[in-house]
């Protein structure tokens, strides 16, 4: 099973899915399209009358919530939360809410809050080509190295390039306006401006073949990992077309795909070994039974060493340009001597967005490569070295600026992957209630997730009185479930909320419906 993502989609078992619809009906008025009783206005009642409405609206929401963290589909699992107004700092429900609780991607809340606290909002990246040698401008034969030094931008990717390798291209749209018709040299890939971890502490080992734990670089490209499209073949039981994209000799695809006939049991597998980029695709594929209906299966695999994927595509864009290399390609880390940038020639420069758009999508879709390499690059600029220890140093530091604590709380990674990772419930909460007061509440409120949009909770909340209301950050692990954000209710009363599931043994499916449950409750919430 793989650990980090939980891709059960399927509806709740009846049982199961009766209870939570008794609770939507014990939660009356939250849908849309439920007509609001008139209540009456705040002129014609006393003080005193205003207090006891307010009050019973206050226990009625605590009770409703308390009915559902009843539930017996959840008896046996870890729970937590807490909900608080923005407003008054008043605590609304809370339960298990300094407990500890492995958070899965709710930590990316953690590290996107310290990092665009510590970098600002419009922080760029900047990654940089440089040549050391000589150009011949008879022959146009430059002799001596291009290297290429990574500053940890996550995003020459596809989530910011319609065709990330438009970059190389424009790489070699320099070297061709310098004269260079051929390289006598090597190209050197040096990601040392982040510490060598290629993965977070406690990431599974089980994980590492797919792209949504690609291993970390300073110098990352096409979110390190490559794509392999599978056709059907032409005729049944022969071995499947299979394609790579980008096109690379880097990675090496061992295909057993066998096609069948419409409309079978079909599926494919694409897998391959710690520090080998040799990729085993297995399975079947069957022709759509819909002819209009494009025949393909994408699967997608991270890359062993993105430094090196990064420099092979180079020497081929340059060699597909015209532009012949006489040379190896290395990573910095393989090369003997030490690079003397302030005597070297930069000639191109790519730049990234600002990174309150790399953290936008880092929340959004919840991209843990990208959260990593932000996380480590506000380590690196705040102190000097960046890691995963001295990130967690960065988290400790924000929350002591913001006047929260840290006690028994563990930060291992940027991104949520790692079980080692533990936090609260109030954590959370005390954290966006922070970037709500900071300088870069509207930055970071956009880059959380909205019912219904592209993201994680496109799916979520949809014709409810929490589709406008909500604005938050999901978490997913194996047996792990966690909601944190921000969400208005019927009165424009703004709070703030976290909940975090663990240890649940029901499908995933009836947890996000208690969560979806919670959250249109808090959005019918009146104190009136």
């Amino acid at each position: 099973m793989r650990n980090a993502v939980n891709t059960d989609m399927n509806p709740a078992k009846t049982q199961k899915a009766i209870v939570l619809f008794l609770c939507g009906i014990v939660l009356s008025g939250l849908l849309c399209t439920t007509p609001i009783l008139a209540q009456p206005s705040a002129a014609a009642l006393t003080s005193a009358q205003s207090d006891s409405l307010a009050a019973k609206a206050l226990a009625d929401l605590r009770s409703d919530l308390a009915n559902l963290f009843a539930d017996s589909a959840i008896a046996n699992a870890h729970v937590g939360i807490h909900v608080a107004s923005l407003k008054s700092k008043e605590v609304l429900f809370a339960r298990n809410d300094t407990k500890s609780f492995v958070p899965a991607s709710n930590m990316k809340i953690v590290s996107t809050a310290a990092a665009m606290d510590f970098l600002g909002a419009d922080f760029r990246y900047t990654t940089t080509v440089f040549l050391d040698g000589l150009l011949k401008k008879s022959s146009g034969e430059f002799v001596g190295n291009v290297i290429i030094r990574g500053a940890g931008d996550p995003s020459m990717s596809q989530y910011f390039y319609p065709d990330p390798m438009s970059i190389l291209h424009q790489w070699c749209d320099t070297f061709d306006s310098l004269g260079i018709r051929s390289i006598r040299g090597n190209i050197v890939g040096d990601d040392s401006y982040l510490e060598d971890e290629p993965w977070g502490e406690g990431w599974s080992w089980d994980d590492i073949p797919y792209s949504f734990s690609a291993q970390l670089s300073a110098l990352s490209f096409n979110d390190n990992k490559v794509d392999i499209i599978a056709k059907p073949a032409f005729s049944l039981g022969q071995i499947a077309d299979a394609m790579v994209i980008p096109t690379t000799n880097y990675v090496s695809v061992v295909n057993s795909v066998r096609t069948v006939p419409k409309d079978s049991a079909n599926g494919i597998n694409a897998t391959r070994q710690a520090y080998s980029n040799v990729i085993y695709l297995s399975g079947t594929i069957a022709p759509p039974a819909d002819s209009t209906q494009e025949p393909r299966r994408t699967s997608s695999v991270a890359v062993d060493n993105p430094t090196l994927f990064l420099v092979s595509l180079f020497k081929r864009t340059l060699s597909e340009r015209g532009i012949t290399v006489r040379g190896s390609i290395y990573d910095a880390k393989q090369w003997d001597d030490k690079i003397a940038y302030t005597e070297l020639r930069p000639v191109a420069y790519t730049t990234s967005p600002p990174l309150k758009d790399i953290i936008r999508n880092i929340n959004t879709i919840s991209n843990n490569l990208a959260a990593e390499l932000v996380w480590r690059t506000a380590a690196k600029e705040f102190s000097g070295k960046g890691s995963a220890e001295k990130g967690e140093v960065l988290v400790q530091k924000f929350m002591e600026k913001n006047g929260l604590s840290t006690k028994g709380m563990i930060v291992a990674d940027g991104s949520g992957l790692s079980r080692f990772n533990i936090i609260s419930p109030k954590h959370l909460v005390g954290i966006l209630t922070a970037m709500h007061n900071s300088r870069n509440k509207a930055a970071f409120t956009r880059s959380l997730a909205v019912p219904g949009e592209k993201g994680t909770l496109q799916s979520r909340l949809k014709n409810t009185i929490a589709a406008t209301a909500v604005k938050a950050k999901t978490g997913t692990l194996t047996n792990v479930s966690s909601l944190s954000g921000y969400i208005t209710t019927r009165d424009q009363e703004p709070l703030v909320f976290s909940m975090i599931f663990n240890n649940y043994t029901v499908s995933s499916s009836i947890i996000r419906n208690i969560q979806d449950l919670v959250c249109m409750r808090l959005a019918g919430f009146s104190r009136r």
